[in-house]
């Protein structure tokens, strides 16, 4: 079946720009020229080395507004901030995306280290149509949060500036500042203390709510930062509870999302707002 997407969204006068890194050869062939045929501008790279020129590309013109990586170009940087560094190298820091691509083992190890910079996961082996779909709905999202804060993006030191958390509305704020504790936590007590695996996954399908993305299984499980068994028991007792449900992509019928219910979005919004209430993080009134 062939792929036509509408035009990536962006720049009108322009291709959105989309920096890809993938080891193998092939699967770099694979994703640039997919991405070219459906009219995006890829520039591909088999690594992150700063001496091949990958880094440099992300701040050229015209701006990167999607990163495809897979999860091995990621490896030498586990132990770091990797997404939050490449996000500090791009003139549009805040509205930059990731799509983090690789197979369920790796992605496993990697992946919840950095959630919180991913736009979304995909396993291996990809399909054409969900590639494109998944940078469709990260340009679209890039050039949302363009239009919602205008040029000041360009100018964010790094993510968790005072600026950006100015930028945001109030409930992800209350949602960053409960991740920011939660890390930090787990961080200073590691061993001790453990994340909220369930509390992980509602928060990241609330945020998904909030900026109109959509979370795939494999990404929500991800998203718990814990065993992936335990995480997919965890989505059948949140089904069964009825704060989130499925929906299927209606371009291909095998590839399910999760979403809030109506009772989800409301509950955690409630928790979250109350948050805001006592602690005073961010302002409800700026929610949509």
């Amino acid at each position: 079946m062939a792929d036509h997407p509408t035009p990536p969204p962006g720049d009108e006068k322009s291709p959105a720009a989309v920096l890809v890194v993938d080891p193998d050869p092939a699967a770099l062939d694979f994703l640039a020229r997919t991405l070219t045929h459906a009219g995006y501008l890829p520039a591909a790279f088999p690594d992150l080395d700063p001496r091949n020129g990958s880094l440099d590309r992300l701040g050229a013109d015209p701006p990167v507004q999607v990163a495809v990586l897979d999860a091995r170009a990621l490896d030498p940087l586990e132990d770091g901030p990797a997404l939050a560094e490449l996000r500090r190298r791009s003139p549009r820091r805040a509205a930059l995306q990731f799509v983090v691509i690789g197979e369920p083992e790796r992605l496993d190890r990697v992946v919840p280290r950095q959630i919180t910079d991913v736009t979304d996961i995909l396993t291996k082996p990809l399909e054409r149509h969900t590639l494109l779909y998944s940078v469709q709905e990260a340009t679209r999202r890039h050039a949302a949060l363009l239009s919602r804060s205008g040029t000041t993006l360009a100018a964010l030191p790094n993510r968790r500036s005072a600026t950006t958390k100015r930028e945001l509305p109030a409930d992800l704020q209350v949602l960053q500042w409960l991740r920011d504790l939660d890390e930090q936590r787990s961080k200073a007590l590691d061993g001790i203390v453990k994340t909220d695996a369930t509390w992980n996954m509602l928060a990241e399908l609330l945020r998904a709510r909030i900026t109109k993305r959509r979370i795939s299984v494999t990404s929500l499980c991800l998203a718990s930062r814990g065993p992936v068994t335990s995480a997919l028991r965890r989505v059948e007792q949140l089904l069964q509870d009825g704060l989130i449900t499925y929906a299927l992509d209606p371009k291909d019928r095998r590839r399910k999302y999760v979403e809030l219910t109506g009772e989800g979005a409301s509950r955690m919004q409630s928790a979250v707002r109350g948050v805001a209430q006592r602690w005073g993080v961010g302002d409800p009134s700026r929610n949509p």
